[in-house]
């Protein structure tokens, strides 16, 4: 813990649960009921939250990561994976005789298929945090946790706060079900999340009707790419997806939320900028055999730069190198 006066700084704050992944890859489609099927490789990784300071960290940016861990060995590992790294782990809570949640994840080409076991913590995972100072230039969250003061203060303090909402279990996909108005700047969601909240098929016009809640929304489409509005500035934008060759889709969704709040910190990239620039760095992790559990450094993409013919490249290498700079 940190005194006000000397609050912890970090340019992104991870926040959330995080996994135990432990990833199949190599697999040319899902086994059915009773079959048994082999995979190439078996990756262990942290997901969730993790995933997304994993890619901050490795974009250079000064990361910090507030989790849950108990003190089971899958959390000593996590602490010890994240320092080794450079991500700051002091704003986690540790809870004595909890453990990690575990994911076992089946990859394809073009999907990925899941099973957790899960124990909520016995705090809330972000409970500390109202009596922790610290000061973040943008905090990455789940819309799915109730308003949070802590997070209220940050956002008027000048924290840009980007947020995802994932799957609702319950089924009901009630907009009511969000956090409240204001807490947060920049919602990322698939387009089958975006059409189960508001029954319209097209994107753009479910992202409009979203933006009445939060200022900017971005609907990702998978191999189709992604859509943006952004209701403070009037810009819209549709972009498309960069041609690669996925091998593993594990955390792609964490990968481009991270992605779009690294977007958001280079100077002079317009929504369009930031939706490309975000689709080539979620395209350029899943490209890896490793996907998301090793994402690429800030200079292995400017190399990749180098490289196709996507005529939106040399611009993605200016704003890549523009972030060098910042």
């Amino acid at each position: 813990m940190t005194s006000d006066e000397n609050p912890r700084h970090v340019q992104v704050l991870a926040v959330g649960m995080t996994y135990r992944d432990l990833v199949m890859t190599g697999l040319e489609t899902m086994p059915r009921p009773g079959e048994e099927i082999y995979a190439s490789a078996l990756h262990e990784t942290w997901g969730g939250v993790a995933t997304m300071a994993r890619v901050c960290n490795a974009l250079g940016l000064a990361t910090g990561l507030a989790t849950a861990v108990g003190d089971d060995a899958a959390s000593a590992r996590l602490l010890d994976d994240m320092a080794r790294a450079g991500v700051d782990t002091s704003l986690t809570a540790r809870h004595p005789g909890w453990a990690l949640p575990v994911t076992v994840a089946l990859s394809t080409s073009d999907d990925r298929a899941m099973v957790t076991v899960e124990a909520p913590p016995p705090a809330g995972v972000t409970d500390h945090l109202e009596h922790t100072a610290f000061t973040a230039d943008a905090v990455i969250v789940d819309m799915r946790d109730p308003a949070m003061g802590w997070l209220q203060r940050a956002r008027a303090r000048g924290t840009k706060v980007y947020a995802s909402r994932g799957f609702d279990p319950t089924g009901e996909w009630s907009a009511e079900s969000l956090a409240d108005d204001g807490t947060c700047d920049v919602w990322m969601l698939n387009d089958l999340e975006a059409r189960a909240f508001t029954g319209l098929d097209d994107p753009v016009a479910a992202a409009r009707m979203l933006s009445g809640r939060v200022p900017m929304v971005v609907v990702t489409r998978g191999a189709a790419g992604m859509v943006g509005v952004d209701c403070a500035t009037g810009e819209e934008a549709s972009i498309d997806a960069f041609r690669v060759q996925p091998l593993n889709l594990t955390g792609a969704g964490d990968s481009t939320l991270a992605a779009l709040a690294y977007a958001g910190l280079v100077p002079g990239a317009g929504l369009t900028d930031r939706l490309d620039l975000a689709a080539f760095i979620a395209g350029s992790i899943l490209e890896r055999p490793q996907g998301a559990a090793r994402p690429p450094a800030l200079d292995e993409l400017v190399a990749r730069t180098d490289s196709g013919t996507d005529a939106r490249l040399p611009r993605i290498r200016e704003l890549l190198t523009s972030g060098m700079r910042s």
